[in-house]
């Protein structure tokens, strides 16, 4: 009885742990083209195996033959077209592996500090104002954690204080830094005219154009903060872990800056 008891616990928690692989697996996936590709490929597998047992009961030994040898290489060479197929997924989950939100990275976190002072986000609040009521599209990333190095090579070092001056000028035309994204680090503009990857969700909004769609991009890979300032009717948006929240006011995006600057609340103050 007490044999039974056991096996039937193991059985449960390996289904527990199955299904935990499995729902994680799927938020990884969920909105993504990979997701499409899971589909084809289980499609493909249905079929083939299907042929492989028909071309047996009707005895076409040839057909059967290529069939199972295909299945054969095919399950062979899997994890390889895996790590292909899903080297975007991979690259994000591995990229925040250690960094403060995860839980390794949480564990060890015994340092506070903050990744804009308040001054700055002031700065950056009062510019987006501005250039939310001259209709001018801006997109302004937030360096936390997650280091930008790879996409600020497209762009111009600048390595200059924040200043409302700097920033509404970088993006009124004809300056030529007005397109692309300036990349904001520790109180600094460390560069303009940053080219970022778009979005890979297929749910976005189709209201949403390439200032938009680059601005949630970049929070898909890393934990970086995106701004977007809208040109067509000047909505102010706000881009973090692959989700936006638009049209807020200048007070909701100061509140939510001040909260998401910091690397962690601050406790056992007096």
């Amino acid at each position: 009885m007490d044999l039974l008891r056991t096996n039937l616990f193991i059985t449960g928690l390996d289904i527990i742990v199955v299904s935990l692989l499995v729902y994680f697996m799927f938020l990884l996936l969920k909105s993504t083209r990979a997701m499409q590709l899971v589909v084809g490929i289980i499609i493909i597998a249905v079929l083939l195996n299907i042929m492989e047992v028909l071309s047996r009961m009707t005895g076409f030994i040839s057909l059967n033959w290529v069939l199972k040898n295909f299945i054969s290489v095919l399950g062979i060479s899997l994890p390889i077209i895996l790590v292909v197929i899903f080297q975007p997924e991979l690259r994000r989950f591995l990229g925040k592996l250690g960094t403060q939100r995860s839980f390794l990275g949480t564990a060890l976190n015994f340092i506070e500090f903050a990744y804009l002072k308040p001054e700055s986000i002031d700065l950056i609040c009062r510019s987006v104002d501005i250039l939310s009521r001259q209709k001018t599209g801006a997109l302004l990333v937030i360096e936390r954690e997650t280091p930008l190095d790879p996409f600020l090579e497209s762009g111009i070092r600048i390595g200059s204080e924040l200043s409302n001056e700097l920033m509404i000028s970088i993006f009124t035309p004809p300056s030529l830094l007005h397109d692309g994204a300036i990349v904001i680090k520790h109180d600094l503009i460390i560069s303009a005219r940053v080219i970022l990857p778009l979005t890979e969700n297929l749910y976005i909004s189709k209201n949403f154009g390439t200032r938009h769609r680059a601005g949630i991009g970049v929070t898909e890979e890393t934990d970086a903060i995106s701004v977007i300032v809208s040109e067509q009717d000047s909505r102010i948006s706000l881009a973090v872990s692959g989700r936006i929240t638009t049209n807020l006011t200048i007070n909701e995006l100061r509140e939510m800056l001040m909260v998401m600057c910091k690397s962690k609340k601050k406790t056992n103050k007096k």
